[in-house]
C-alpha cells in the first residue's frame, strides 16, 4: 500500500488518527531549514509609494480645499 506522496505507507511515520507523529526524533532531513531572520534596519523597504506614483489628476482631485 503506497501513500499519497507515493511512498509506502511504512516509511511515514504517523499517528493514531494519520497525523504526523510529534515524537519523531530530530529534523526532517528532507528540508534544509530556513534563512536566519535579518534586522529590521537591513531589510528592503518593498511598498513605499511616492506621490509621484500617482497621476497628476488623482493628485489634485485629492488635495483639500
Amino acid at each position: 500500500m503506497t501513500g499519497s506522496n507515493g511512498k509506502p505507507a511504512s516509511e511515514t511515520p504517523r499517528g493514531p488518527f494519520g497525523d504526523a507523529r510529534p515524537d519523531k526524533p530530530g529534523p526532517d532531513p528532507r528540508t534544509g531549514g530556513s534563512l536566519p531572520q535579518e534586522d529590521v534596519e537591513d531589510r528592503p523597504n518593498v511598498s513605499t509609494v511616492e506621490p509621484e506614483d500617482y497621476p497628476a489628476a488623482d493628485r489634485d482631485i485629492a488635495k483639500p480645499k
